[in-house]
């Protein structure tokens, strides 16, 4: 196949069609490869003109094709992932703020998989980090505490790769590696599950934070966490505020900046479930904690004057400490 840009990425479908992301010339393109050598491409996504609408892409990178010939595209400078449904030249947002109801931020989304369970998994580029999507949301896989000699703890990643058993391959751009995380099946002996829950709720006495230069203040709460066992711990949290965002840090945070080296970042939306008021919302991450590292849970709300209830339940291989925290840690 002919391609007049370069192709940042190359996808083959189950019908033997070759797939190519054409970064400058913001289209992708496809053929199917048991044509004639010299059948030109044609174009399945974008326009040719860098834009934001749901036909448009600025610098599509990854690409991925699922059973349904359903195209998946990171949308490097918007942003965002696009899924492209057959034979649609529109797109849907699956992931960054212009989904309907946006619940993770991307920065410069680079490679993208789709497992048989149709769960997403990006590479979070800005972010040095791999992130995936659950049953509750998205959640961090690799790199979530920043630049670190650690294997969890990832410089600028360039590719990732999965065995037939869900073991995560991946590939560092800085220190010419490759990577190999151990798939970890789920147990479903709660007898090995420590289960620890802490409740509170945002009021009008709670600290408060000025969020993107507003001119008046949301309410927040930050928590301390302990863990003396390192393992992966899973958080489920309820809230019946409307739109919240969800913070982790470790050591300490910005009270000017929440977001400012978070590993983990999350907007919790609710305005779909306020017919049922009674059923609050829910998101679940998984991150592995290490032993005496203290840890900071912040929860702060999207608009002024929004208070209400919250919980934070988290299953793990022992018991975790909350400590409500003020401002400043």
């Amino acid at each position: 196949m002919y391609a007049n840009s370069t192709c940042y990425d190359l996808f083959v479908d189950n019908n033997n069609t070759l797939y190519c992301s054409m970064y400058h010339q913001h289209q992708v393109v496809k053929r199917s490869l048991n044509d004639p050598v010299g059948t030109s491409a044609h174009v399945i996504a974008g326009t040719g003109i860098a834009g934001e609408a749901s036909y448009e892409l600025e610098l599509p990178w990854g690409i991925f094709v699922d059973t349904n010939l359903d195209l998946y595209v990171a949308d490097f400078l918007n942003h965002r992932i696009q899924l492209f449904q057959y034979g649609k030249s529109n797109g849907t947002t699956v992931v960054g703020y212009q989904t309907p109801n946006p619940t993770f931020h991307l920065s410069f989304p680079t490679t993208i998989a789709l497992d048989a369970e149709k769960y997403l998994f990006i590479i979070d580029n800005d972010h040095e980090r791999i992130v995936g999507s659950g049953s509750y949301g998205f959640r961090c896989l690799v790199g979530c505490y920043g630049q670190d000699s650690q294997s969890d703890q990832s410089n600028p990643l360039y590719d990732f790769s999965f065995d037939r058993f869900g073991n995560m391959f991946v590939a560092d751009g800085v220190k010419s590696e490759i990577q190999k995380f151990q798939y970890l099946e789920e147990s479903c002996n709660d007898s090995l599950v420590a289960k620890s829950i802490y409740k509170s709720a945002i009021t009008s006495n709670s600290s408060t934070y000025i969020h993107h230069c507003r001119k008046s203040g949301s309410y927040y709460q930050a928590i301390q966490m302990n863990v003396t066992i390192t393992g992966v711990y899973t958080f489920l949290i309820k809230s019946e505020m409307t739109v919240i965002f969800q913070y982790m840090h470790q050591n300490s945070f910005d009270p000017f900046n929440m977001s400012k080296n978070a590993i983990i970042y999350a907007i919790i939306n609710n305005l779909n479930y306020l017919i049922d008021y009674r059923s609050p919302f829910q998101l679940m991450e998984t991150l592995q904690l290490q032993a005496n590292m203290p840890y900071v849970f912040i929860m702060t709300t999207c608009s002024p004057n929004n208070t209400g209830n919250f919980s934070i339940e988290v299953f793990g291989p022992n018991h975790v400490n909350f400590n409500r925290i003020g401002e400043y840690l």
